[in-house]
């Protein structure tokens, strides 16, 4: 393998994301992205992830460019085959008024009717490599993790902080390459201070760009071009989720943190 296909290879690795769908149309509708009736938006503000082998050591780039994979065994120099994709996520979002997260008007937050909520949450995927492209496939996992229903305390302009509800939740993703989403099933929340549990889907929709053409989507660039990820228009590109149609729905300015685009969980209870 030579240095270009190492590379490629190992930001694949690092992305972990398959091919986007082509062919879709920009909906032509984008209003305020918000919930419906017993639902919550969070995006996800940021997110710590690493990639694990078989044996759920930690995988890091291989300093002598010698591995085939672009990674090696933290703990032995090994050539690195991910098998496991660990994040650990900080989310923000609103829940409609009326719902389990938002059911009193004293909580509302948010244009009137939407409550403020904020999780942490943890993933472990299972990842699958394609042997006739050598690009590594999200498939199934885990995903579980704490949230907080918040209202203002001493800071009326910045975002609410003050928990009022608090409880955990858990339930199974998985994901559908080359589509840029995520399904949540299983799911199970609790609040703390009350019994029992209560079920819940959600979606999760993956940020993505797309080629000037309009039928090529890539991870960023505008026109399809190589973009340094630390250039400073590589966070502000325009993005875009695909949604259940199969249209594509442009990111407003609030679906993005510190500039990036950030993922989607549209949440149904």
């Amino acid at each position: 393998m030579n240095m270009r296909s190492k590379e490629r290879l190992f930001c694949t690795l690092l992305i972990v994301s398959a091919a986007f769908v082509s062919g879709a149309a920009i909906a032509a509708a984008q209003g305020i992205p918000a919930p419906g009736a017993n639902q919550a938006f969070l995006y996800e503000m940021d997110e710590d992830a690493v990639l694990l082998n078989s044996g759920g050591h930690v995988l890091v780039p291989d300093p002598s460019g010698k591995s085939p994979t672009g990674l090696v065994d933290a703990t032995n120099g090994a050539v690195g085959i991910p098998a496991i994709r660990h994040a650990t996520s900080q989310l923000q979002g609103v829940a409609t008024l009326g719902s389990i997260l938002c059911s009193v008007p004293q909580l509302v937050t948010v244009r009137g009717n939407e409550c403020t909520v904020i999780a942490t949450g943890t993933d472990d995927v299972q990842l699958v490599i394609d042997p006739k492209t050598g690009q590594v496939i999200p498939t199934s996992g885990k995903v579980f993790g704490t949230y907080a229903v918040v209202v203002q305390l001493d800071n009326p302009t910045d975002s609410p902080e003050f928990p009022v509800q608090t409880g955990t939740f858990s339930g199974v993703i998985n994901f559908q390459p080359p589509l840029p989403l995520g399904f949540v099933s299983e799911g199970i929340f609790t609040i703390d201070g009350m019994s029992g549990s209560f079920p819940f889907q959600a979606v999760f929709r993956q940020p993505f760009t797309r080629s000037v053409k309009g039928d090529v989507l890539t991870h960023r660039g505008e026109k399809g071009e190589k973009v340094s990820r630390t250039d400073p228009s590589a966070r502000r590109a325009q993005a875009f989720y695909l949604l259940d149609d199969g249209s594509l729905q442009r990111l407003r300015p609030d679906e993005r943190a510190i500039g990036w685009p950030t993922v989607r969980f549209e949440i149904t209870f």
